[in-house]
């Protein structure tokens, strides 16, 4: 080095003396706060878990230790007693409760939360051997836990709550609580560590869908897109559940009554009860809510296409109002579309918001559109470009339309068989095509409601 300071000139060598005294400036500066407590912030937080564990597999020499106990009254090995306290039957058990409360047991978090599973699991049995008994098993582990001043976050909301945890009360208020903060489910369980298999949470949520159906339609959105769609009900309760709400008046209209259709028709457990591709999913589903939501959909069906399938929305004839009076008699019915007025439809969002149903519509070549409204006895066809209605026996329908949801397309010509038909029926703007065609829907048992 001292051979080079011969050859620096003196500007450079200034230049060099400000350069390091810049570094060492800034190396005495003063760091934010932020970058001395961040570290120190996530150690803190992760000191209380805020995860539910996973439960443990527990080992069959550790639940014939608990067979041993009770037979032989052999004392368990702390080994066995945490794993055990993961295996339902046993962890629910009063007789296993008392034994870890007799003993004194140190609770870790992971036992702890293993304990409140096996009580949630056994819910209805626990609830039901409990109150309202002072020492029953729920209030042994309701002392547990606020007993536990760990740094365990779930365990600490559990404290907080004790009632919406581990009360009678409890699916109520947990429901209540899951309504108001309107979290996807997966999120809101793992905040709370409750296992989604449990009793307790199939009651929560069967309270939850109560507690939304009493409620305000600001409600039904959760409602519909999140309690209904949930995927672990049982078909029974599930089946239950959706069968009452077809059969309430108040979803019978309105907002609410066009939630639960456009869900009933895009869930896969169910979809639409006329195809049969679904007959197997409807067959356990009550035959009442079966049959009314049928007579929705053919009600559905008659209005979309006297109102808005028919050019600029126009009935002369009164048809929509005829048929109306008909629709609780359907066993089906079918708009069938030709491409004029299918292109029109689908541009137009206010008529088809659900576009699910545009599937069960048929197919027309010709530029005349379709209404098959079938009767069981009888099918009477409809058509867009007025003219006349054309009346068959089933049989003969069958004849040349064996499936009444082909996927195939058709010409309207194909519906307007003179020497097949039963009736056909001109319409015309003082009515008497009504006295007709109600005459001949009469004669095959077919009246209004």
């Amino acid at each position: 080095m001292s051979d080079n300071l011969g050859t620096l000139s003196f500007d450079e060598v200034h230049k060099n003396l400000r350069l390091t005294q810049n570094d060492l400036k800034k190396a005495s500066e003063p760091k934010p706060i932020e970058t001395i407590i961040s570290p120190l912030q996530k150690i803190c937080v992760s000191l209380g878990s805020n995860k539910p564990y996973k439960p443990l597999f527990v080992p069959e020499e550790y639940k014939q230790q608990w067979s041993d106990y009770l037979t032989k009254r052999t004392k368990l090995q702390p080994r066995a007693m945490r794993y055990l306290c993961w295996e339902p039957t046993v962890a629910s058990d009063k007789r296993f409760l008392e034994y870890l409360h007799r003993d004194n047991v140190s609770l870790s978090a992971r036992s702890l939360q293993g304990i409140v599973r096996a009580c949630h699991f056994n819910w209805n049995s626990v609830i039901q051997a409990s109150f309202p008994k002072k020492d029953s098993s729920l209030e042994i582990v309701r002392g547990m836990v606020a007993k536990y001043k760990k740094p365990n976050k779930i365990i600490q909301k559990w404290n907080t709550s004790l009632d919406a945890v581990l009360s009678p009360q409890g699916p109520h208020s947990f429901a209540a609580t899951m309504i108001l903060e309107s979290k996807p489910i997966k999120e809101y369980v793992e905040l709370w560590g409750i296992d989604v298999q449990s009793e307790f949470f199939t009651n929560s949520m069967v309270q939850a869908v109560d507690q939304c159906r009493n409620s305000s339609v600001e409600r039904y959105d959760y409602l519909f897109k999140k309690l209904l769609p949930w995927q672990l009900w049982g078909n029974t309760v599930f089946k239950k559940m959706i069968g009452d709400f077809i059969l309430d008046e108040h979803f019978n209209k309105g907002e609410q009554g066009e939630k639960l259709q456009n869900f009933v028709l895009s869930e896969d457990r169910l979809g639409d009860p006329r195809l049969h591709r679904n007959n197997h999913k409807w067959s356990d589903m009550d035959k009442d809510a079966r049959s009314r939501f049928i007579q929705w959909l053919s009600r559905a069906d008659i209005v979309f296409f006297f109102e808005h399938v028919l050019p600029a929305g126009t009935d002369p004839h009164g048809r929509k109002e005829f048929w109306l009076n008909y629709f609780k008699q359907f066993k089906a019915s079918r708009p069938m579309l030709c491409t004029t007025d299918e292109n029109r439809l689908r541009i137009s969002s206010s008529v088809m918001k659900d576009q699910i149903r545009t599937a069960n519509f048929g197919k027309i070549r010709t530029d005349n559109s379709v209404f098959l409204l079938d009767f069981g006895t009888i099918v009477a066809v409809e058509f867009s470009v007025v003219g006349a209605s054309y009346i068959y026996k089933y049989e003969d329908f069958k004849h040349f339309m064996s499936d009444f949801w082909s996927k195939q397309s058709y010409n309207e010509s194909h519906f307007k068989r003179q020497d097949k038909c039963i009736g056909r029926i001109r319409h015309d703007r003082y009515g008497k095509w009504k006295n007709e065609m109600r005459n001949i829907l009469s004669r095959y048992g077919v009246r209004p409601y």
